[in-house]
C-alpha cells in the first residue's frame, strides 16, 4: 500500500468497516510512515470535529422548495420521455464499457493496485467472484460477457474506487 491509496481508505479504516486483510496493510502502512501516521491523526479529528458540527447544525430543504423541485423534474421528464430513455440508455452503455474494460485490465494484469487490491479481496469473500475471474484468467478472454450478478459486484467495485482513479495501469 502506498501513501496515496491510504488516504483514500482512511474513513472505511475509521468507521472500521475496511477488510481485515486492506485493515493489517494500512496499519503496517501507517507504523512504518511517520507522515501518514500525521495525517491519519489529522483526518480522525476532522471528521470527529465534524461530526460535531453536523449535530449542531440542521440543513433541511424546506418542504415547498422540495416539492417545486420535484414538481419541476417530474414535468421534464413528462416533456421530453425520449430524451430520459436516451439518457438512460448511454449512461447503461458507458457503464456496461467500463465493467468489460475493468474485466480486460483484470485478465491483462493492469490493474491499479487498489483495483486489483478490491477485486483480490473481494473475491476471497464472493464464491462467484473468484470462480468468474478465476475462470477468465484461465481462459485469457477479457471478452466474456459477466452474468447479472458479476456485472453488479463489479460495478460496485469500480464505485469504491476513490473518484477520478483509474482502475487499471497506463
Amino acid at each position: 500500500m502506498n501513501c496515496k491509496e491510504l488516504a483514500f481508505l482512511l474513513a472505511d479504516y475509521f468507521d472500521g468497516t475496511m477488510d481485515p486483510q486492506l485493515r493489517s496493510e494500512l496499519e503496517t502502512h501507517l507504523a512504518m510512515c511517520e507522515p501518514c501516521m500525521k495525517f491519519a491523526n489529522t483526518f480522525r479529528k476532522t471528521c470527529e470535529k465534524t461530526a460535531q458540527l453536523r449535530k449542531s447544525i440542521e440543513h433541511k430543504i424546506p418542504d415547498e422548495v422540495r416539492a417545486r423541485l420535484a414538481s419541476f423534474v417530474i414535468a421534464a421528464v413528462e416533456k421530453y420521455p425520449e430524451k430520459m430513455q436516451e439518457y438512460r440508455n448511454q449512461a447503461e452503455q458507458e457503464r456496461k464499457e467500463k465493467v468489460l474494460s475493468l474485466l480486460r485490465a483484470a485478465v491483462a494484469g493492469r490493474l491499479s493496485s487498489m483495483a486489483s487490491l478490491l477485486v483480490e479481496t473481494h473475491c476471497a469473500a464472493c464464491p462467484g467472484c473468484k470462480e468468474y475471474f478465476g475462470r477468465l484468467s484461465e481462459a485469457k478472454a477479457g471478452s466474456a460477457t459477466p452474468s447479472q450478478e458479476i456485472d453488479a459486484h463489479v460495478t460496485r467495485l469500480m464505485e469504491s474506487l476513490p473518484p477520478d482513479d483509474e482502475f487499471f495501469l497506463a
